[in-house]
């Protein structure tokens, strides 16, 4: 290999990761055959050209997808139709047969990936390339069967893949918000990110009046429980504990709730809520009168003008107020 050359496999993964490019004039078509299905003659039929079969498999190819299931998991089009359809793809795709490849992986329900690819080869002038990949797509590609089986492990690849700036966040399709970065900081995966901000969304719920030194405590508690759930996926059951223990003191330490705090006061009789307040505020603190000094006077207002027309209406007594009264014997015409 010439130095500076790429190796295949590089030259693969460049063509998977290469930008899509359409060839809008591109129609696809593919035509109907010149031996149609006979009832009589054949038990097989191709549902893109018509052609009929006597049998199933050596003219289709097969497929994991439930969706071929009682098709004796058998695409419903003969391989003809794969290859002509496969070619039009790769026209429609500019010439990137990966591209063209994986489209037709998602409409047959194949697993897509790199490995197969780049082991497929254009097995004859009448088989093409997709012939190739048919045979290989099911060679190390480990526990994967399915396109759905290819989406599940790109995204549990994406969520391994550590931001290291904001501005990867610009250029990709993270999931992540800058507020999660300005947060946690750079330096986790998209699974850790989400994992902090759901145990930061908890505990902020279930204690809304934490101070700033009760946050500086639940950031650390959202670390360590991140911490905690890669322990219990790496089955390490010693660090595992070792963190719980450690998540049990510092909740402890920091005063916080498990359970979001609610005002119930209204629920309560006048004792129980005393006896709330008197938890953070001291019955001693109001022993000083005048930190409650009526300098409004409200109290002799509620004597004058509520308590005494209230004890003439009960008691039948004709108290006056002191300053404001009719007196007796005056001269009404006055």
């Amino acid at each position: 290999m010439a130095i500076g050359a790429k190796t295949k496999e590089e030259l693969t993964i460049e063509a998977i990761n290469e930008p899509k490019q359409i060839d809008t004039s591109v129609d696809i078509k593919i035509p109907r055959s010149k031996m149609l299905f006979d009832s009589s003659k054949h038990k097989f039929k191709c549902s893109c050209c018509g052609k009929g079969f006597t049998v199933q498999k050596s003219n289709f190819h097969k497929s994991e997808s439930p969706l071929f299931q009682e098709n004796n998991g058998y695409l419903p089009w003969c391989k003809n139709c794969t290859d002509l359809y496969w070619y039009g793809l790769v026209n429609l795709y500019s010439g990137n047969e990966a591209h063209a490849t994986e489209d037709f992986c998602h409409t047959a329900g194949w697993v897509f990936d790199s490995g197969a690819l780049m082991a497929a080869k254009k097995i004859s002038s009448d088989r093409s390339r997709i012939s190739g990949y048919s045979a290989k797509k099911n060679l190390n590609v480990g526990d994967k069967k399915t396109y759905i089986d290819t989406i599940k492990t790109e995204y549990e690849s994406k969520l391994g893949e550590v931001v290291s700036s904001k501005e990867q966040l610009k250029n990709s399709d993270f999931s992540i918000s800058a507020s999660a970065v300005d947060r946690w900081g750079i330096g986790f995966a998209e699974a850790d990110y989400k994992n902090l901000d759901e145990h930061y969304r908890m505990l902020k719920k279930n204690n809304p009046n934490a101070d700033n030194n009760q946050e500086i405590f639940i950031k650390s508690l959202c670390n360590l429980n991140m911490l905690m759930i890669r322990a219990l996926k790496a089955g390490d059951s010693k660090e595992y504990s070792n963190l719980v223990e450690q998540y049990s003191k510092t909740f402890k330490q920091a005063g916080l709730r498990t359970v979001e705090e609610k005002d119930g006061s209204n629920d309560e009789c006048l004792g129980v809520t005393l006896a709330a307040i008197a938890q953070y505020t001291p019955e001693e603190y109001y022993k000083d009168k005048n930190l409650y000094k009526d300098f409004d006077n409200i109290g002799d207002y509620f004597d004058r003008f509520v308590k005494r027309p209230l004890k003439n209406l009960m008691f039948g007594s004709n108290e006056r107020d002191k300053e404001y009264y009719v007196k007796d014997g005056g001269d009404l015409d006055e």
